[in-house]
């Protein structure tokens, strides 16, 4: 998903829901300097980890806690997510969804979810919110996929 995010150009306010311990915003405000990167998890140490990751590697983000977009303002020119697929899709729906309604015009879902795990009907999904979803790489069963909010 990173090399995938990487080829985008990312420019502008980035959120990177789910974040864990940071490494996909991290990992993103490093390789473009100028974006503003956000990272929310619901999981408070996930969240300070991230923060102390972020510090460590001298790529200065937002961290914030939030049930997905719950305790967040404004809007986001990319949402990226490697969602907790085991909570299940109603959950990870509900964060395109929500992704697709805290986008500006314009602005671009990137999501990674494994082909075993429920790829293609996670495309279906997308594609119904947005109006369009591509596939915008492929690798060892995992499919980075994309949405435009138009």
């Amino acid at each position: 998903m990173l090399e995938a995010a990487a080829k985008e150009k990312l420019q502008g306010r980035i959120l990177d829901i789910g974040c864990g311990y940071g490494v996909v915003g991290i990992v993103l405000k490093s390789t473009f300097p100028d974006i503003q990167a956000v990272c929310s998890d619901v999981n408070p140490r996930a969240v300070e980890l991230a923060g102390i990751n972020s510090s460590k590697n001298h790529a200065p983000i937002e961290t914030a806690v939030s049930d997905r977009f719950a305790n967040l303002t404004g809007m986001f020119d990319t949402v990226v997510s490697n969602p907790p697929i085991r909570a299940g899709k109603k959950v990870i729906y509900a964060m395109f969804q929500e992704s697709y309604d805290h986008l500006s015009a314009n602005g671009t879902l990137i999501a990674v979810v494994r082909r075993t795990q429920g790829a293609e009907s996670a495309q279906k999904y997308i594609a119904e919110v947005f109006g369009n979803c591509d596939v915008i790489s492929r690798d060892r069963g995992y499919w980075v996929l994309k949405g435009v909010r138009i």
